[in-house]
């Protein structure tokens, strides 16, 4: 039974890392603003490419999320079964995580993609815009710990 909660636990984090990747909540919001704002300072023609070369990965990934709730589903029912299969589970948990990671390489490479033609000192600015939100939370984490 511990082995099981573990292993439950275990998909609910990586379902919910997958999600939050997947779909922006105010906190995304706020990160992407900070992206929004470098790219809009990107000559227009490279803001736009940007912009188009993210949203196509996003439709890419969109395809995605109906495999993504059916095994979500299929987890449930093998979860809920009378008798825990204990393989599917990890067979299809196994599933779950390359069908995240298939969406992480769609933006990956999306991403590349898009800031492979930009200037050195134009992808500092988009990699900065990154970075922000990160070092804003881990500044909030330090002073937790203090």
């Amino acid at each position: 039974m511990k082995n099981l909660l573990s292993t439950t636990a275990l998909l609910i984090v990586l379902s919910f890392s997958g999600a939050a990747f997947a779909h922006t909540d105010e906190k995304g919001k706020e990160n992407n603003a900070y992206i929004e704002q470098a790219i809009a300072k990107l000559p227009a023609d490279d803001a736009a490419q940007f912009r188009d070369t993210m949203k196509q990965a996003h439709e890419k990934n969109m395809a995605i999320y109906d495999q993504i709730h059916e095994l979500h589903d299929d987890l449930d029912d093998i979860v809920a079964a009378k008798t825990f299969d204990e393989d599917a589970f990890r067979a299809k948990s196994a599933k779950l995580r390359e069908v995240y990671e298939t969406m992480r390489e769609n933006t990956d490479d999306a991403f590349a993609s898009a800031v492979a033609h930009l200037s050195q000192d134009e992808r500092k600015t988009v990699a900065a815009a990154m970075a922000y939100p990160h070092k804003k939370h881990a500044h909030k984490d330090a002073n937790k710990a203090q």
